[in-house]
């Protein structure tokens, strides 16, 4: 009888150790990536298979974009999952080693990995809780909140990380982390390191040519570039980040939860000029500009 007893209560607590075990799996969502743009040639490598690497592609975690000589990638999270875009620059391999959702806490975790050539990275808005976002390098692990950031590992192994925007604690695989904030940059490992210092004027010249990273995404589906229109109406469809203000050659369009757009606008005959402009909470903008040709209509 105490036998039979002591089975059962076993028994129930082994079904709620499993139980407890499969909705903390069922809580955690995999996230991916989809590739925004490709810029030259870039290839993906998916337990051990090489795939070619296309706008549209979804990236997992364990596959590692190997990016060609000038050339460059863009990422973007899926459902704007912590709000994150990466670009990777010329001649770089990049690892995504974890990307997870917790969706009963709302928690995020991100470990990227860059073995040599450079990232640039937006986080949309700052990770709340135990949220983790971390890019490994071989000599530092730069751990961010919110921020804009670049990472580059040189070709001697050191690591060079600057801050456009934010906040990046850095820990060296040797020695103290240092913090690493708006306008600076620091180099971790080879011949050369210490601590933060201002980012050089090449630096800042460098960053203001990154507008997809350092301003809102913004995407326009329609009007396509170049456009020959017989109607006047013309429909102006996009999306952007949540939360960020739209506006069509100067006027205010609504903007859906998941950052889609959709107006339309009277044209005269001519050649036309389409500005869309996305501007985030903080200031920042991105804008695209497209011609359309409005013919008048035939009678």
């Amino acid at each position: 009888m105490r036998q039979a007893a002591t089975l059962f209560i076993f028994g129930t607590l082994l079904m709620i150790v499993v139980l407890i075990f499969l909705s903390h799996s069922l809580a955690i969502i995999q996230r991916v990536a989809v590739v925004d743009t490709v810029d030259g040639g870039a290839s993906l490598l998916r337990q051990e298979k090489p795939l070619p690497l296309e706008v549209g592609k979804l990236v997992h975690a364990g596959d590692v974009i190997h990016t060609d000589a000038d050339s460059s990638v863009e990422l973007r999270w899926a459902r704007w999952a912590g709000g994150t875009r990466i670009k990777l620059g010329p001649s770089t391999k990049f690892t995504v080693k974890r990307a997870v959702t917790n969706r009963s806490s709302g928690e995020e975790e991100s470990r990227l990995r860059l073995d040599e050539g450079s990232i640039w990275v937006r986080l949309r808005r700052a990770l709340a809780g135990k949220s983790k976002f971390e890019v490994e390098t071989p000599t530092a692990v730069a751990a961010v909140r919110g921020t804009i950031f670049k990472v580059t590992v040189d070709p001697d192994g050191a690591s060079h990380i600057s801050v456009w925007k934010g906040s990046v604690a850095v820990e060296p695989v040797k020695g103290g982390a240092v913090s690493v904030s708006d306008g600076s940059s620091v180099t971790v490992g080879g011949a050369v390191g210490g601590a933060p210092e201002a980012m050089t004027e090449a630096e800042q010249e460098e960053w203001q040519t990154q507008t997809s990273v350092i301003g809102p995404f913004l995407q326009l589906d329609s009007p396509s570039a170049g456009q020959t229109l017989q109607t006047k109406s013309l429909t102006i469809s996009g999306r952007t980040e949540p939360d960020c203000a739209v506006t069509v050659n100067g006027v205010a369009t609504l903007v859906a939860k998941d950052g889609a757009f959709t107006t339309t606008a009277d044209m005269p005959p001519g050649v036309q000029l389409i500005e869309v402009k996305s501007t985030a909470p903080d200031g920042a903008e991105t804008t695209i500009a497209r011609t359309v040709s409005v013919t008048p209509s035939a009678p």
